[in-house]
């Protein structure tokens, strides 16, 4: 994982989609990513609502490299156009 790959997460059925904006590998081995994250307001208004019912910031700033997967985002757009495409045409 590198420097301005788009990355997808699925948090809890969340489907999370963001760039890598800092990589560093650890003490522990592992490398940890930092992700600015686009179109977000499910995964914030989740970790509000988690924070008020556990009096705790869950709040992710750091990711391990296994808990993202990197996405090719222009063929993951084009095949999303297709389904679009495909279900609109079985109307």
């Amino acid at each position: 994982m590198r420097l301005n790959d788009v990355v997808f997460q699925d948090y809890q059925g969340i489907r999370r989609f963001g760039v890598v904006t800092e990589a560093e590998t650890k003490d522990d081995k592992w490398k940890w990513v930092r992700v600015k994250w686009f179109n977000d307001s499910v995964y914030n208004a989740a970790m509000q609502n988690l924070q008020r019912l556990r009096n705790a910031n869950f709040y992710r700033e750091e990711y391990r490299v296994d808990e993202l997967k990197v996405i090719n985002a222009r063929d993951e757009l084009h095949t999303l156009q297709e389904c679009i495409r495909f279900s609109e045409g079985r109307k």
